[in-house]
């Protein structure tokens, strides 16, 4: 009887000791992420969690589309191990010693987090690229290749790397979750136009070496390669943008009212108006033209389109059932806007003008001061100013020799002299 009072206590004593040794070592077997820490103190756990992670030095592995990869420092993604917190959590009973696996529990910087998810996403999106039309040197129209777009699903990557503030195995990499967009264009809608060809064609001449010329062709460089889409409308300086010294251009004459002055953009006129010219025989609808107050040298008149940015503008619109695309050119003195589209068979259009008054021109009776300040030539009346000239636009379209369409475009007024153009 004696025996058995004193091997209770004992007992009892061992188990207290087991029960309680759960929380004075970690048990046996117990791992977080994979480390290994039984049998430690738990003061000896942390130090030991904490050299396995090696935080400082460690890297996540980000894969994004086709296997593009990048590493970042898990510290710059606002990642910190509270090894304190993770440690404290593996203080149990004995009988829970059949547990052994537990999560490294995360503090995470709020901030850092959403700045690296931004340039996560920055780095690895990628734009929707749509197709185009590309005009080969022989003239050919081809079609570019399509693609589609890849967002990063930043809510998905959240939870994927930082999901309840805890991690069960340390990640070394992490695959992004993508969004695929696709193009608003994509190749085989444009391919179904396809055999496009030039369906107009317009040149004009000029003086080259100078800043004009450099004018046309910082203008024309910029139609080049445009399509114009069925029913959308063109417009000149949207497409060519402010004449300003900023932009690249020089001081050349221009038409103001009936004088020529110098100013920047000088020569663009000319590009307009080859342009034009050009979309009136392809078979566009004319929106907004305007002539000069003077007639130019490199048109017949009634075929100048003036400009002048912010005031007035050239507006064609593309009536036909396909898409049109410019092939615009300047080089040694000539000027060539050429059209392609949908070809019509034996269709032929033709632009022509017609005079349809004349304001006869000034005389300056014999010996009297001409415009320049200089006496008249002896012998009789000389010309003093230009004639004034109303003339008419028309376009035909001709199948097999026969006009089977013709329509008055417009009107151009070129009002008479009423003083020389003064040179700049």
């Amino acid at each position: 009887m004696k025996r058995s009072n004193r091997v209770l206590p004992v007992l009892l004593g061992l188990l207290i000791s087991v029960s309680l040794s759960g929380y004075l070592i970690v048990l046996p077997g117990t791992r977080v992420c994979g480390i290994n820490l039984g049998w430690s103190s738990f003061t000896q756990a942390a130090r030991v969690l904490e050299a396995e992670l090696a935080w400082e030095t460690r890297t996540l592995e980000v894969i994004g589309l086709d296997g593009g990869c990048r590493w970042y420092p898990v510290t710059s993604m606002g990642i910190i191990p509270d090894t304190e917190r993770t440690v404290m959590t593996l203080r149990r009973p004995v009988w829970l010693i059949a547990k052994r696996e537990y999560p490294l529990l995360l503090h995470v910087d709020e901030e850092l987090k959403e700045l690296w998810l931004d340039e996560v996403a920055t780095h690895f999106s990628q734009d929707p690229v749509d197709a185009s039309f590309r005009i080969t040197q022989d003239d050919r129209v081809e079609v570019t290749d399509s693609r589609p777009g890849v967002l990063v699903d930043k809510d998905a990557l959240r939870e994927r790397v930082f999901g309840g503030g805890q991690w069960t195995e340390i990640p070394n990499r992490v695959y992004l979750p993508l969004i695929y967009t696709e193009p608003e264009v994509t190749s085989e809608e444009l391919a179904s136009y396809l055999p496009l060809e030039v369906i107009a064609s317009f040149s004009t001449y000029y003086e080259d070496n100078n800043d004009r010329a450099h004018n046309i062709a910082l203008a024309s460089a910029c139609l080049d390669s445009l399509t114009i889409d069925p029913g959308q409308v063109l417009s000149f300086n949207h497409i060519t943008g402010p004449r300003s010294k900023e932009r690249g251009y020089r001081k050349a004459g221009v038409f103001i009212g009936d004088q020529v002055v110098d100013d920047y953009g000088g020569g663009v006129c000319q590009v307009s108006t080859t342009l034009y010219v050009a979309l009136l025989k392809a078979g566009f609808e004319i929106v907004e033209r305007y002539n000069h107050g003077m007639p130019v040298s490199y048109v017949p008149l009634g075929l100048d389109a003036t400009v002048a940015y912010d005031i007035l503008d050239l507006k064609m619109k593309n009536c036909l059932d396909a898409p049109c695309i410019l092939k615009a050119r300047a080089e040694d003195g000539c000027l060539t806007v050429k059209v392609f589209g949908k070809q019509v068979p034996g269709l032929v259009i033709e632009v022509e003008t017609r005079v349809i008054k004349e304001i006869p021109a000034q005389l300056v009776p014999d010996g009297a001061m001409d415009g320049n300040g200089l006496g008249g030539d002896e012998g009789g009346d000389v010309p003093k100013l230009r004639s004034g000239f109303m003339v008419e636009t028309w376009r035909k379209y001709i199948r097999e020799g026969n006009v089977v369409k013709a329509e008055r475009l417009n009107s151009s007024w070129y009002p008479p002299e009423k003083e020389k153009p003064k040179s700049p």
